[in-house]
């Protein structure tokens, strides 16, 4: 079963795969090209991420690390304190299973896309991972290990000593890298099995949490609760309008054309855009922004093209809203962002 409208999340979920990729030689622009996401927006913590922004952010990821392994490595920086509430209600559980049992209720809280299930036996329990939306196999598979990663370092990190794991499932078949992911795990990895989980022995459930305080456990996970409930009321529609204008580049329809793609009425698109504290306006902006940056950056295109892919008549125009958006001309910042040789490269 798929859910129609996936949640949306918090842009600081990004930041622990751009810290393991910049380590690695790779930049920002390079990791979020083509997402629609600008660098100014990172350090916004209001600011929130679609299922189709994060699709494309960890395809750039596979694709300039050419490592099939890298979602574990991703996975291993997401400590429980990314989280925010749920991390620290997580870290101030009682027991390790309270701990599971917050994770289960509260997912959609931390950065996975998947639902989350608690399965206890008499020796043995589960920890499963459920994929709920249309995902392409690549990034599904990556997800898949950045997610099992995460929950062992997570819950590491909660127990304060290692979580000894008994085996781990995934959907793929290593990648011919079985023997990096037995050594990650620390111990047996079933490959091409279903569901998706992590085990471990059921007696590890009562562990006490060094971290535990029954009032901050108990307040925080109220605080959780009104959280999820917030993000269950938010809308896919910005992503959707995203989407329509990004369909033909080159080319970016009025809110007359977006709305009857959207097979909505031109004054319901209103409304509900200024529902969400936007406007067509506004979107269109970002997405002309986030282009223009990536052009400016990425390629060595002249200011003339980059003006008339993104729909202004003069290149004048472009150099009046780059400014309005950024502070800066687009040579300038082509300038800081390229250096001096690449720029007049661009210019000729």
């Amino acid at each position: 079963m798929r859910i129609q409208n996936p949640p949306v999340h918090s842009i600081a979920g990004l930041a622990p795969a751009l810290k393991v990729m910049a380590s690695e030689g790779h930049s920002v622009q390079q990791c979020l090209k083509g997402t629609g996401i600008l660098t100014s927006q990172l350090d916004d913590r209001h600011q929130t991420v679609t299922l189709r922004q994060e699709i494309r952010f960890h395809r750039n990821l596979i694709e300039i690390s050419a490592d099939p392994t890298i979602g574990l490595r991703i996975g291993a920086a997401y400590l429980p304190q990314r989280y925010g509430l749920l991390g620290y209600a997580m870290l101030s559980a009682a027991t390790l299973r309270h701990a599971l049992v917050l994770a289960t209720n509260f997912g959609d809280l931390s950065f996975t896309w998947f639902g989350l299930r608690l399965g206890v036996a008499r020796r043995t329990t589960t920890f499963s991972f459920i994929n709920r939306f249309d995902i392409d196999d690549d990034v599904l598979d990556f997800l898949y290990d950045r997610d099992c990663a995460a929950a062992q370092v997570d819950l590491s990190e909660a127990m304060g000593q290692p979580l000894v794991l008994d085996r781990v499932t995934l959907p793929h078949d290593g990648h011919g890298q079985a023997g990096a992911y037995r050594k990650f795990f620390g111990c047996a990895v079933e490959f091409n099995g279903t569901p998706v989980r992590i085990e471990f022995a059921t007696r590890l459930l009562e562990t006490p949490l060094p971290h535990r305080d029954a009032a901050a456990s108990d307040q925080l996970q109220q605080q959780c609760q009104l959280l999820l409930a917030k993000l269950s009321r938010q809308s896919a529609l910005v992503d959707d309008v995203r989407q329509v204008l990004l369909a033909r580049p080159g080319f970016f329809p009025d809110i007359e054309m977006s709305a009857a793609k959207l097979n909505v009425s031109v004054r319901t698109l209103r409304r509900r855009l200024t529902e969400e504290g936007t406007s067509f306006q506004e979107v269109l902006d970002e997405v002309r922004f986030g282009l223009a940056t990536e052009y400016l950056v990425e390629t060595l295109l002249p200011l003339q093209e980059i003006s008339a892919l993104l729909g202004y008549s003069e290149p004048g125009n472009f150099t009046h809203a780059f400014k309005r958006w950024s502070g800066k001309a687009p040579s300038d910042f082509r300038l800081e962002r390229r250096g001096p040789a690449l720029t007049r490269a661009s210019a000729r």
